[in-house]
């Protein structure tokens, strides 16, 4: 659903703003098409915690957030697409499909690749708290990195989104028992301090 209907909402989006809400002398459908690509990109964060104070189960707050972050993903390739077409680049059919492959695959993949590296090395860690956690700390910051700022150049989001689903579902076992909570609380925090953040930095540019 983060796939398909993501690209479908971003087509709905380009045809409300040209035929609807009558744009269509001022945006072109490359315009138009780049600001569907934006708006359809779904911020979970207000309807989790909705969830939390209802006491709904955690396992559907999880796969909200899940599908979430792959819905962010899948329009930042689709926004990467889309922004170098409007920048004036030739419009090759072949090109933006390959450009999409290689982003929306190649990320998931390096990920995934990524998750197996670490799984080996939180294999090796027996106990020890500090080095776990900076394991799966530099992984993600290193992989994201690879995925951006390298001739590699796939989709960082959706690379670190895998590496976390697999290390939900592979990698969490190499954790050491008397180091998973502390993992977690570190990563808690991260995300806290991640989401607050953004809001500030959002809120800021906007005022």
């Amino acid at each position: 659903m983060a796939g398909p209907m993501l690209i479908c909402s971003t087509f709905l989006s380009a045809i409300m703003m040209r035929y609807i809400l009558g744009y269509d002398g001022i945006f072109t459908w490359e315009a138009a098409l780049l600001f569907g690509s934006i708006i359809s990109a779904t911020d979970p964060v207000a309807v989790v915690a909705l969830l939390k104070e209802l006491g709904a189960s955690k396992r559907l707050a999880t796969l909200i957030e899940g599908e979430s972050l792959l819905n962010d993903g899948t329009a930042m390739v689709v926004f990467l697409v889309i922004l170098e077409v409007v920048e004036g680049a030739p419009f090759d059919t072949g090109a933006v499909v390959l450009k999409f492959v290689r982003l929306s695959i190649g990320g998931p993949l390096l990920g995934l690749l990524g998750g197996v590296i670490l799984s080996f090395m939180l294999k090796r860690i027996h106990n020890n708290g500090v080095l776990e956690v900076n394991a799966t700390i530099f992984t993600s910051y290193i992989l994201f990195f690879i995925a951006e700022s390298t001739p590699v150049h796939v989709s960082g989001i959706l690379c670190i989104v895998f590496l976390g689903l697999y290390m939900t579902n592979t990698g969490k076992t190499r954790i050491s028992a008397e180091s998973e909570h502390s993992v977690h609380h570190v990563w808690g925090y991260i995300g806290f301090v991640a989401e607050t953040v953004i809001f500030i930095m959002t809120g800021i540019i906007m005022g």
